[in-house]
């Protein structure tokens, strides 16, 4: 495989992901005008409780459909998407069931009001998340770009049909915002079940098979789990510390930087079977160097870019009015945060490979650990001083040592020759982005500056080759 082969799957695969990622995104500017920052704050609450959640209901699932549904053929293969999609449906009835029974308990707690109503919704919603995913996922093990794009896409334009149904034309408030999501998840449920009941026959499950998707697919449940503490825990901490208001501001500003973790699970999506291919091959370790130079090049861009740029962005008039209410502008700074913290995620994301080449990916929930126990810490320290911004910094430093503990583990055991300075130039214009004024053509200088200096004096030839072959 090369590096083009890399891009396109990225392209194809992550532009699919990134679909289901950007509705948030998109719906920011609907929720910053609609509600005050304490009930977008109820709001963050909810799509956090849905993040974990769906990591128990999953519980490795996915990842052994993705596993299973690429190795094996004919008849084996009906008989692991049969058993897994069994699996799905009774422990997601099962968790549901729990949440719409508890509900009364949990209301306040999960969603800083007590709405239990609003607990059965979600149960609803969970149960449906977690039934069409699998389907999706099978289009993506059997190369079906378009048809698994076209499912992303009606659950973007849905989530968002409804919301401005519910929330903007009927007046619902929060309440609308649940059942948005519950009616678009019925509708991508209901188009998701051709998919699967062609390639599903419970009577072939066997207690065997049974055991080897459970042994392979548990051991990623922790890691999930730590995963979504460093992406939703702050949410919680800062409502247990601060209260709702401040979750509100904070995921206004974390929304605006998701634009990092767009463009790394994006590149992800082609990255993680580029190199389970290529890294059997003869020169894989170079090939796996440009590949780092190339994404952390432009992720650097989209940090430093994007972060120059917030004012205007929250700022930017559509009609009347702003793309981000005013009420919510002072979570800017919450932005140039997050984006540096996705860089991070980024430089761990490019050292996976050495990890899964000598196979010790037993050691991927420790790195998250890590992570999480550092954001947690910083939380707890940083929050009472210096509230959501002291919140985001704790991302920050969490993303930082996951990386730094993934190289430790790696680097000896599989080296790759690393162009250091292109790792290194993106971390230098982030700092100089952090002591820049207001000066409009300070930032202009600095935002044209990144990709002229990068491509002239960080990338070596055999990089810049590869870059122009790839555009080509």
């Amino acid at each position: 495989m090369s590096l083009q082969t890399l891009g396109k799957q990225s392209l194809i695969y992550g532009f699919g992901h990134i679909l289901t990622r950007l509705v948030t995104f998109f719906l920011l500017p609907l929720y910053t005008h609609m509600f005050t920052p304490q009930e977008y704050g109820v709001v963050s609450l909810a799509y956090a409780f849905m993040g974990f959640a769906l990591i128990l209901y999953r519980y490795g699932m996915d990842t052994a459909l993705m596993k299973y549904a690429v190795q094996k053929e004919g008849q084996e293969r009906g008989e692991y998407i049969s058993t897994i999609y069994g699996l799905q449906v009774i422990s997601s009835v099962v968790f549901s069931c729990i949440l719409f029974f508890s509900r009364n308990t949990i209301a306040k707690i999960v969603l800083g009001v007590d709405k239990p109503e609003w607990i059965a919704l979600l149960s609803g919603v969970l149960l449906l998340d977690a039934l069409w995913n699998l389907p999706v996922l099978l289009l993506r093990t059997e190369e079906k770009p378009v048809s698994f794009i076209a499912f992303n896409l009606i659950n973007v334009l849905s989530t968002m049909g409804f919301n401005i149904y519910f929330v903007v034309i009927l007046k619902m408030g929060i309440l609308g915002v649940l059942f948005a999501n519950l009616a678009a998840s019925s509708i991508v449920f209901i188009l998701s079940l051709p998919i699967i009941m062609k390639r599903v026959s419970f009577s072939t499950i066997q207690p065997v098979t049974l055991k080897i998707v459970f042994k392979f697919a548990i051991p990623f449940l922790p890691a999930g789990i730590f995963t979504m503490i460093m992406e939703l825990a702050n949410r919680y901490l800062l409502y247990w510390m601060a209260g709702t208001q401040e979750v509100g501001l904070y995921s206004a500003g974390y929304k605006l930087g998701i634009l990092g973790l767009i463009v790394v699970m994006g590149f992800n999506m082609g990255w993680t079977p580029y190199f389970l291919k290529r890294g059997k091959e003869d020169g894989a370790r170079e090939d796996f160097s440009q590949a780092a130079t190339l994404f952390l090049g432009l992720l650097g861009f989209v940090t430093v870019a994007v972060s120059l740029w917030v004012p205007e962005i929250m700022r930017f008039p559509i009609g009347s009015r702003t793309l981000i209410g005013e009420q919510f502008w002072s979570a800017e700074n919450v932005v140039f945060c997050i984006l540096f913290a996705y860089f991070f995620f980024g430089t761990y994301v490019i050292q996976l490979p050495g990890i899964f080449m000598k196979e010790i990916t037993n050691w991927i929930p420790i790195f998250r650990a890590i992570g999480a126990t550092v954001n947690i810490a910083l939380n707890i320290l940083l929050i009472p001083k210096y509230g959501v911004i002291g919140s985001a910094w704790a991302t920050v430093f969490a993303f930082m040592f996951m990386s730094l503990s993934v190289f430790i583990r790696s680097h000896k055991i599989y080296p790759v020759p690393y162009n250091w300075f292109a790792w290194l130039y993106p971390a230098i214009f982030m700092g100089i982005v952090f002591i820049t004024g207001d000066n409009v053509w300070i930032r202009l200088t600095i935002t044209c500056s990144y990709p002229a200096a990068w491509f002239l004096f960080v990338i070596n030839n055999e990089e810049r080759a590869a870059l122009k072959s790839y555009i080509t």
